[in-house]
């Protein structure tokens, strides 16, 4: 005989059961609602007024809804006419007319198309007559949309893709299929080698009366050319909306490990200093300008993902747009500016500045106090020795020469300081009251530094002596081997914290603290504090 639960559980159990299933199915709901409603592939269609007429909301338009809903037997010519081999994406046109010949081509098409697919028993969109299931003032959908990052892998993809003919077929490589140049003469683009530029070089965020925005562009070029592939039964990439823009299929783009230089003439190392270029250079004029830097092109080309993490739209030389007093194509940020922008992830300055936040840098840098641009020493980077800067104009050959020979020169003699000059401890006992005092392994943390750094190179070229690590900890003492105590400078709380500074006790734990946060370093966790101060015994 089965057991029986007593007639009080079932009274609790029961609803209790109906309750979870419930709840179950809610999140259930939910979530398929919440995939629904946040989607990469929302475009809208919002025509300008008829004149003198009123204007309806805007409508949502879920693209890839759509493009699922034709099947295998349809593509984009369903709904998209082509010009010169590419998809033109107006929806039944070239190009824009009159709102109200316009509106005319999206109702009666979508609602014959919707007629017809309701006519075969399918379930189809709205029909004539049914307005504000298209036109609503709050449609159901928020985007989700991602930008697609063209980064070096997908670039060398593309490159090295057989598939991909040439523009001209005796090229050896297939650049051309996508870079171009535009002849205003004869109104037309071609393709010249050397000359490859990053797409937002012309085609902006807004497109204009001679050029196509950059969305425009991208979509005609990839779009067109991936449907060509597809038509062919060939393997091919996405030509649906969230196979670009949908942040879980990006995740899931591979990724080639192993990238080849890319190739446009640019130099491995190259000496920044525009005004040396300059036919009419003296000696005089010499005197008055910054000592160059030596910069590694390679190095840099090999860390980031493309080469717009440096040049934002244009492949040019900075000095050719961000001239020494500031002008209109260069936005009006000097070269000077431009350079050491410390906001700016385009910049030298800035983009150390992202690098140093990361958690190998940032254990020694968060609680470094800033320093003001006056404070930084200019040398470390304009370190070439013009006295060698002859004769002038410099040629270039020699420039480049002596970008070389002064990289090679600032190379780190010694990575690490003999154990003998670390104090394996430092016993911190200055706040002595119910702990023990704080053996704090002090070599143990100076080598754990040297570490983290030791394969950085910019960390390798800044740090250039085996002291500068110590300014991690002792960060306003002048860099010594003997570094001054902690209480000279961090006395009795609330006292000195009235001129910014925190008290001895402050002072160590917001060091010791923030250290073990942004560095992540999990033993002993920031919180665990028997594991430094053992507790004294009564």
């Amino acid at each position: 005989m089965a057991k029986r639960f007593p007639r009080r559980w079932r009274i609790v159990t029961v609803p209790a059961i109906i309750l979870m299933i419930t709840l179950v199915g809610l999140v259930s709901v939910y979530s398929s609602a919440d995939n629904q409603t946040h989607r990469p592939d929302i475009v809208y269609i919002d025509l300008p007024p008829i004149p003198d007429g009123g204007k309806m909301p805007a409508v949502q338009f879920l693209h890839d809804k759509h493009t699922q809903a034709l099947g295998e037997s349809k593509d984009c010519s369903t709904c998209h006419l082509q010009q010169k081999d590419r998809f033109v994406f107006k929806f039944k046109r070239l190009e824009d007319t009159t709102s109200e010949k316009d509106m005319a081509i999206y109702h009666d098409n979508c609602i014959a198309c919707h007629s017809e697919t309701a006519g075969a028993g399918k379930k189809a969109g709205p029909l004539a007559g049914d307005c504000r299931s298209c036109h609503t003032a709050k449609p159901g959908a928020v985007s989700s949309r991602q930008p697609i990052a063209f980064d070096k892998s997908l670039h060398y993809r593309h490159v090295s893709a057989e598939a991909i003919p040439p523009a001209e077929m005796t090229d050896d490589v297939n650049c051309g299929a996508c870079h171009h140049l535009y002849e205003e003469s004869v109104k037309k683009t071609f393709y010249k080698k050397g000359t490859e530029e990053s797409c937002l070089t012309c085609h902006k965020t807004a497109g204009t009366d001679t050029t196509s925005s950059i969305q425009t562009a991208s979509h005609a070029a990839c779009v067109s050319c991936h449907q060509s592939f597809k038509a062919r039964s060939q393997k091919t990439g996405p030509v649906e909306c969230a196979g670009c823009h949908d942040a879980l299929r990006q995740r899931k783009i591979k990724v080639v490990e192993t990238i080849p230089r890319l190739k446009r003439n640019q130099p491995d190392t190259v000496l920044l200093a525009s005004w040396m270029a300059a036919d009419d250079v003296s000696e005089s004029a010499m005197k008055q300008q910054m000592d160059p830097v030596a910069f590694n092109h390679l190095f840099h080309e090999s860390k980031n993902a493309n080469c717009r993490v440096c040049h934002h739209e244009t492949l040019k030389k900075c000095s050719e747009c961000h001239t020494e007093k500031g002008e209109k194509k260069g936005g009006g940020v000097q070269l000077a500016q431009a350079m050491h922008n410390t906001e700016s992830s385009h910049s030298c300055t800035g983009c150390h500045n992202q690098i140093k936040q990361t958690k190998d840098c940032a254990g020694c840098h968060a609680t470094m106090p800033q320093k003001q641009f006056s404070q930084i020493a200019c040398i470390q980077c304009h370190a070439v020795n013009r006295a060698f800067l002859q004769p002038l104009p410099m040629p270039a050959e020699a420039r480049t020469a002596m970008a070389e020979n002064t990289l090679k020169s600032h190379v780190r003699a010694s990575s690490t300081l003999p154990d003998d000059q670390i104090p394996e401890k430092v016993k911190i006992d200055g706040m002595v009251n119910q702990f023990e005092a704080v053996d704090l392994p002090h070599r143990k943390i100076v080598r754990a530094l040297y570490a983290r750094v030791g394969d950085n190179n910019l960390a390798a070229y800044f740090h250039n002596d085996d002291i500068t690590l110590c300014g991690g900890c002792h960060h306003n003492s002048p860099a010594s081997l003997n570094p001054p105590k902690c209480a000279s400078c961090h006395g009795e709380a609330f006292k000195n914290e009235q001129d910014g500074r925190p008290g001895l006790k402050g002072a160590y734990h917001g060091q010791c603290f923030d250290c073990h946060k942004v560095m992540e370093i999990e033993k002993p966790a920031a919180t665990d504090c028997i594991k430094c101060h053992k507790e004294r015994k009564s």
